[in-house]
């Protein structure tokens, strides 16, 4: 297993070193121009068992080393499977069904099945060369409700599933390149893996466990495109308006609509929150074409019956190119909704180098907080089926 200074052949080679040997050593290059290499450490097995925290890794599809902060175990729900289907195989002409034609795609009713995932620690450098397919970063709100306007950010930090993990070990004490790692990880030579976690790392992951926990993996495959979806219950932001703000707002509302303005005495101030969601987007091409994504199209439902549609070039500012040495993207964006119960789903329009397009699914995939579920659980399911 090598590891090159440009992404394309990373990923080849990796491809070529999906069967750990344990005579093997994992290499890093450490010169762009002369394409020198040294060894990082020596390749361990692969296991069908979760990894444990401390574990260094190397990433399958993006070459970037890493080390496993925090296993979870999480529900996969694949539409594909669920149906009993293969995957469609890839259009050879250009679709354009938007997703203003149909109903909300029926949400999985199925239990789904275990799948682990992993928060991990990466390599700046290693991020760094393969930026355009991984833009890593963790978000979290503030603990202060006073912030209303800011969301913190923890770079070098991303998510990682099972089959992306090629484990190494190494008696390097410092063997990555990130702000965190001491903070996070010490060094033990007499147990395995040699990392542990700090009680710092302990204490920061029982604090931000809700927001951290990977709970539902969401995904589907169109025209040999295949679209993951995780969500991330950040939170609930909390925020008061006072009444000459509001008064003021409304006033000039009411001249638009031409009716009374809003009695002045009946309110100090207003009280409005919203919950705060993370999700994480993984495209992979399947197919033995390039294909470059172009637009995004979201539709939000919520429980309270609104429908809102948006849609945008790109997706976090880029528009990336899936090739089939470089098959992978990967992002995190967020949403703001007013209701503890919505969902979401949509469609990513590629294009192929032939100017034709192709509209493939993201998975429908629900935002709703654990207490609203609990206590209004059959009743959420109902109305939910209302929809389609």
């Amino acid at each position: 297993m090598l590891r090159p200074s440009r992404f394309t052949p990373i990923t080849l080679l990796l491809r070529l070193a999906s069967t750990p040997s344990s005579l093997w050593w994992a290499l890093l290059l450490s010169n762009l121009i002369s394409s020198s290499l040294v060894p990082i450490g020596q390749a361990q097995s692969l296991r069908e068992s979760s990894y444990e925290p401390g574990q260094l890794i190397l990433h399958r599809h993006f070459g970037c080393r890493g080390v496993i902060l925090q296993s979870w175990s999480a529900r996969l729900f694949d539409k594909n499977l669920a149906l009993g289907t293969d995957p469609p195989a890839k259009s050879t002409q250009e679709t354009h069904q938007t997703i203003d034609e149909g109903p909300m795609p029926t949400p999985p009713l199925e239990s789904g099945r275990s799948v682990y995932g992993y928060t991990v620690l990466l390599d700046n450098q290693d991020a760094a060369l393969c930026n355009s397919s991984l833009v890593p970063g963790i978000s979290f709100l503030p603990d202060d409700e006073g912030l209303f306007n800011t969301i913190y950010m923890m770079n070098g930090m991303d998510y990682a599933f099972h089959d992306d993990i090629i484990p190494y070990t190494s008696k390097n004490v410092l063997p990555l390149k990130n702000e965190y790692f001491e903070e996070f990880l010490r060094f033990d030579p007499n147990r395995e893996p040699h990392f542990c976690p700090t009680d710092r790392l302990q204490g920061w992951l029982a604090a931000r466990q809700n927001s951290l926990e990977m709970k539902t993996v969401h995904r589907e495959t169109t025209e040999g495109v295949r679209v993951t979806v995780v969500p991330f219950l950040m939170g609930q932001r909390k925020f008061r308006v006072s009444y000459w703000c509001f008064s003021l707002m409304f006033v000039s509302l009411s001249m638009w609509l031409t009716v009374d303005p809003y009695p002045l005495s009946m309110a100090k101030s207003f009280k409005f929150s919203f919950v705060q969601w993370r999700y994480l987007i993984r495209l992979e091409n399947l197919t033995d074409e390039c294909l470059q994504l172009r637009e995004r199209f979201w539709k939000l439902f919520s429980i309270n019956g609104s429908l809102e549609s948006v849609s945008g070039k790109g997706v976090v500012g880029v528009q990336p190119l899936l090739s089939v040495q470089s098959p992978v993207f990967q992002y995190h964006s967020h949403v703001q909704v007013p209701v503890p119960w919505a969902h979401m789903w949509g469609q990513f329009r590629l294009e192929k180098p032939n100017g034709t397009t192709v509209d493939v699914k993201i998975p429908v995939f629900p935002l709703c907080v654990n207490d609203f579920l609990e206590d209004h659980g059959s009743a959420t399911t109902n109305s939910g089926d209302t929809t389609k």
